[in-house]
C-alpha cells in the first residue's frame, strides 16, 4: 500500500511537471531606426556629408536582443537593449553640419539651437503571464532591469557668425550621464554608473469574427528608470573667452558657468505602440499597421498571403514611402524594412528575428 501511494505521489508530481514544462523557447532580435534628420548611417557614425532638411526634428534607434521561454501560460525573458533619442530642429541640424563639414556658418543668420539627446543601455529580466478566452488573448510583461548606461543633455540658445568667421554663442546647458557628457567631465567615484529600472509591456489579440483579427503591443507602457546618484551639470556656455592666438588670428574659447556635481535622475522611456487590423476574404486578406515610436507616427496598409504552414506579408509605409515584408511560419518570425536601396541613404530602417522551437 505504501509503495503504491509512493507510486502515485511520483506520477503526480511528473504530471505537474509536464503541465508546468517548457512549451516554447523563442531567440528574438529587434531593430527599429529612424531620422529626418540625416541618413541613420552619418548620424550614427557623426559623418555629415549632406545638409539636412529645413524640416529636421527626430531620429531615433531600438534594439533589443534575448531569449524567451513559455511554461504554459507563464513566460521568462533575458534581454539586452539599446535606446537612442534625437530631438533636434532646423537651425541646430544645419549649424551641426556647417560645423562637422568645417563650413562658416552664414554671417547673415542667426541658428536658434535646440538639441536634446538621450540614451540608455540595460539588461533585463520580464515575467509575464498570458490569459486565453475563446476570441481574446491578453500577456502582461513585467521587467527589472540593470541600467548601465544613460545620458540626457539639452542644450537650447543662439548661435551665430560674423563676416570674419567668429562664432558667437549664447546657450544653457543640462545633462544627467553615467559616462559621455558634453563637457567631457571625468568620474573619479563621484557618480553612479549603474542603476535600475522597472518597464510594463502589454499584449492583445482579439478576433471578434472569423474574418477580423485585432492585435494590440505596448511595450513600455509603463517605465520607472532612476540612478540616486548621476553626474549632472547645469550653466550657460557663451563665446566671451575671446583671444589672438599665435599666428595672429582670433580665436575663442568657449566659457562654461555653472555646476557639476551629482544628483538623482528618474526618467522614463517613450512607449511603442503597434496596432494590427486583419480583415479576410475568402482570396485574400487586407490590413492596416499603425506604430507610434515616441511622438512619431507610421501607418502601414498591405496584403495578408497565408497557406497551410506559413503567413506573409506585404505592406507599404504611406508616409515614409517604405516597403515592409513580414513572414511566420512554424519555426520562424522575420520582418524588414528599408526606405532605399542605397543603405547609406536611408533613413528609415527595420528588422526583426525571432526563432522558435517548440516541444
Amino acid at each position: 500500500m505504501k509503495k503504491r501511494l509512493i507510486y502515485i505521489s511520483i506520477l503526480f508530481a511528473l504530471s505537474t511537471i509536464k503541465s508546468y514544462a517548457t512549451t516554447s523557447v523563442e531567440a528574438f532580435v529587434t531593430s527599429h531606426s529612424f531620422s529626418n534628420i540625416l541618413p541613420i548611417k552619418q548620424l550614427i557614425e557623426d559623418d555629415w556629408q549632406q545638409a539636412p532638411d529645413q524640416s529636421a526634428s527626430d531620429a531615433f534607434t531600438q534594439n533589443e536582443v534575448g531569449l524567451r521561454t513559455y511554461f504554459d501560460n507563464f513566460s521568462l525573458s533575458l534581454s539586452h537593449r539599446y535606446d537612442y533619442f534625437v530631438e533636434a530642429n532646423g537651425d541646430t541640424a544645419r549649424a551641426f553640419y556647417l560645423d562637422r563639414s568645417d563650413l562658416a556658418l552664414d554671417s547673415q543668420s542667426e541658428y536658434h539651437a535646440k538639441l536634446k539627446l538621450f540614451h540608455q543601455r540595460s539588461n533585463g529580466i520580464k515575467v509575464g503571464y498570458k490569459l486565453n478566452f475563446d476570441r481574446f488573448s491578453t500577456e502582461l510583461r513585467v521587467g527589472y532591469w540593470r541600467l548601465l548606461a544613460t545620458r540626457e543633455s539639452q542644450l537650447n540658445g543662439l548661435i551665430s557668425s560674423d563676416l570674419n568667421g567668429k562664432i558667437s554663442a549664447d546657450a544653457q546647458l543640462s545633462e544627467f550621464y553615467t559616462t559621455n557628457n558634453f563637457l567631457k567631465r571625468k568620474n573619479s567615484d563621484d557618480w553612479q554608473t549603474q542603476g535600475s529600472g522597472i518597464t510594463v509591456d502589454l499584449h492583445m489579440r482579439w478576433q471578434p469574427s472569423n474574418n477580423i483579427d485585432i492585435r494590440v503591443d505596448i511595450t513600455d507602457l509603463y517605465s520607472d528608470y532612476k540612478l540616486d546618484n548621476a553626474g549632472f551639470s547645469a550653466g550657460k556656455i557663451d563665446t566671451d573667452g575671446t583671444f589672438i592666438n599665435s599666428v595672429g588670428g582670433i580665436a575663442y574659447v568657449p566659457l562654461y558657468r555653472g555646476i557639476e556635481t551629482t544628483a538623482r535622475y528618474d526618467f522614463t522611456l517613450p512607449e511603442t505602440v503597434n496596432l494590427d487590423a486583419v480583415y479576410r476574404t475568402d482570396n485574400l486578406a487586407y490590413l492596416t499597421h499603425f506604430t507610434r515610436q515616441g511622438d512619431i507616427n507610421f501607418y502601414y496598409v498591405g496584403v495578408q498571403f497565408e497557406s497551410e504552414y506559413s503567413t506573409t506579408r506585404l505592406l507599404f509605409d504611406i508616409e515614409n514611402t517604405a516597403p515592409e515584408i513580414q513572414f511566420h511560419n512554424k519555426w520562424i518570425t522575420a520582418y524588414f524594412s528599408l526606405d532605399d536601396t542605397d543603405i547609406a541613404q536611408a533613413m528609415l530602417a527595420k528588422l526583426g528575428v525571432n526563432v522558435h522551437f517548440q516541444f
